[in-house]
């Protein structure tokens, strides 16, 4: 436990920890000849899963505690699902029935949400809500392990891409 804690507090990771090993998964009844009729499955290191975790926690408990996140979130949070969602929903559109009223609902998808996301944006608000002690460097650590990132992508025993 030693080696994750002066990581967590240095932020320097190990090089192994920046390689990812990718293997695709065919979406059932796809065209296999299309990039998108894939899953793309990341293989990493499973110390590192464990001190993403380890942040995960640590960084939920702090934004719980401090209720910068709204309490109907159900996303990325112990303990709650889709579920919870359809079940608010339920409840809306029956209450609006029981009192003669209407329930108009929104649902948007949005595609690659991760992958579009302005980093730099979040790392300004994750200081901006105040993050103190340790929790200051959740975001260096954040952007730490980002940096410098490859991947190798492997077709049955084959790697076929390498980044």
């Amino acid at each position: 436990m030693g080696a994750i804690n002066s990581i967590w507090t240095t932020g320097n990771f190990p090089p192994e920890w920046h390689l990812a090993t990718v293997i695709p998964i065919a979406k059932p009844g796809k065209d296999l000849t299309d990039p998108t009729s894939y899953r793309f499955i990341a293989l990493t290191s499973c110390l590192c899963k464990i001190m993403e975790r380890m942040k995960n926690t640590r960084f939920v408990w702090y934004l719980e505690k401090l209720k910068l996140i709204t309490p109907v979130q159900s996303g990325f949070r112990n303990q709650r699902s889709t579920t919870d969602q359809l079940v608010r929903l339920e409840t809306f559109v029956r209450e609006a029935f029981v009192n003669k009223q209407h329930t108009v609902a929104i649902f948007f998808d949005l595609e690659k949400a991760y992958d579009t996301t302005w980093k730099y944006g979040i790392m300004k608000d994750l200081f901006d809500a105040g993050l103190c002690g340790i929790l200051i460097l959740i975001p260096i650590l954040i952007e730490k392990f980002f940096k410098d990132r490859q991947f190798q992508v492997r077709l049955g025993t084959h790697f076929v891409y390498s980044v």
